[in-house]
């Protein structure tokens, strides 16, 4: 048998593959339920409205033919007010900041990442050969300038932020935003993840506007979140149009395809259908982090789609009896967090129902919810 280990890139050979949250399709599979509610995975419960639906329906009889960009990046050019040489679009904004990395990190430079930032990010650099520097955070999982900066030397090349934070919801300060981005030197870039930004109590056109007056910084957004589009994976970058050049250079031909931006192009235009998804996932977020608190579940405020909840011992117990009963949430064990669990914001009767199931299971003894759990597994 041929080791292939030995023949892949020396930055690939210590990676694992992505574990994405469990899919209903999945738990249906493995455990023959037949009523599954998916918490895990942060998307909206809301479907695409009439007008984005039937975009992406008319795109399809076009499936025939390559899409062309060229409407898309118009339009969002126009609604953030930046020059569309300095947009990119891809297949989810997490293709757009693995191109980043790929055109700026080699053996030799080091990116400096927040200890709770998004977990994708250290084999993006891992595989280019590149030193992973760790930044702790505070003790909410927020960032810290400060530390940011403390970790920056020489050999730097980037510095990589979520915000809102993809563990917690954390965000930046704006006034903490600009003190980072006026301290960096100009060599250093500033990857800013925007994924949940929409979410955020922050003007998004302020960040949308930070490349044009500083040409090393580099904002990835989304359609995945508040435009309820993950299953159509379309994101992009805002960047300034010479550094944009450089990484279209190894950019695939067509990333997104023609449904898909039919479909964005939709949202971006159907201002009350994000509106109404936003103001959903804020009430649903007060909602659901109340119904755990009222139970003693430890809830970080936060301004994602979704709510970080600390179980203590019962964490993992917490976990798998939900997932029992068709209950997906998210474990955080890549993040070395036992106790925590990541809970996406589902319908008003979602939440009643996943706040019901956590109070019957702290409220069960350890062993009787352990034997219900393998009786149901």
């Amino acid at each position: 048998m041929i080791d292939w280990g030995r023949l892949v890139a020396p930055g690939i050979r210590q990676l694992r593959p992505y574990r994405p949250g469990i899919t209903e399709e999945r738990l249906q599979r493995e455990r023959g339920l037949s009523r599954i509610f998916k918490f895990s995975s942060n998307e909206t419960p809301v479907e695409p409205s009439p007008a984005i639906a039937a975009a992406m329906a008319e795109a399809l009889r076009k499936a025939n033919r390559y899409p062309d960009a060229h409407a898309l990046l118009e339009r969002l050019s126009a609604k953030l007010q930046v020059p569309a040489q300095g947009l990119m679009l891809g297949n989810g904004s997490i293709d757009l900041i693995e191109s980043v990395v790929r055109t700026f990190v080699a053996p030799g430079c080091n990116v400096v990442l927040s200890e709770y930032g998004y977990c994708a990010y250290p084999p993006l650099v891992t595989a280019q050969g590149g030193e992973v520097r760790v930044a702790a955070s505070s003790g909410g999982f927020g960032h810290q300038v400060d530390r940011i900066l403390a970790s920056i030397d020489d050999n730097t090349r980037m510095v990589i932020v979520d915000s809102p934070s993809n563990l917690a919801g954390a965000s930046l300060a704006l006034a903490e935003l600009d003190r980072l981005v006026h301290a960096l030197p100009p060599r250093v870039i500033l990857l800013l993840d925007e994924a949940y930004i929409e979410f955020a109590d922050i003007d998004p056109t302020h960040t949308a506007a930070l490349p044009l007056a500083f040409p090393n910084v580099i904002v990835a957004r989304t359609f995945s979140k508040a435009y309820g589009l993950a299953g159509m994976r379309v994101g992009y970058a805002i960047a300034d149009p010479d550094l944009a050049s450089w990484v279209q250079r190894l950019r695939p031909p067509f990333p997104v395809g023609r449904v898909a931006m039919a479909g964005a192009l939709a949202a971006l235009d159907d201002t009350t259908h994000l509106q109404g998804v936003v103001q959903a996932a804020r009430r649903g977020r007060e909602q659901l982090a109340t119904g755990l608190r009222e139970l003693g579940v430890k809830v970080l405020a936060n301004e994602g789609n979704f709510v970080l909840a600390d179980f203590g011992d019962n964490g993992r117990r917490v976990y798998e009896g939900l997932l029992a009963q068709g209950l997906i949430t998210r474990a955080m064990e890549a993040y070395g967090l036992p106790q925590q669990l990541r809970i996406s914001i589902g319908a008003p009767h979602e939440v009643a129902r996943l706040v019901e199931a956590v109070r019957e299971l702290l409220q069960q003894p350890t062993g009787r919810a352990e034997k219900l759990q393998r009786s149901e597994a």
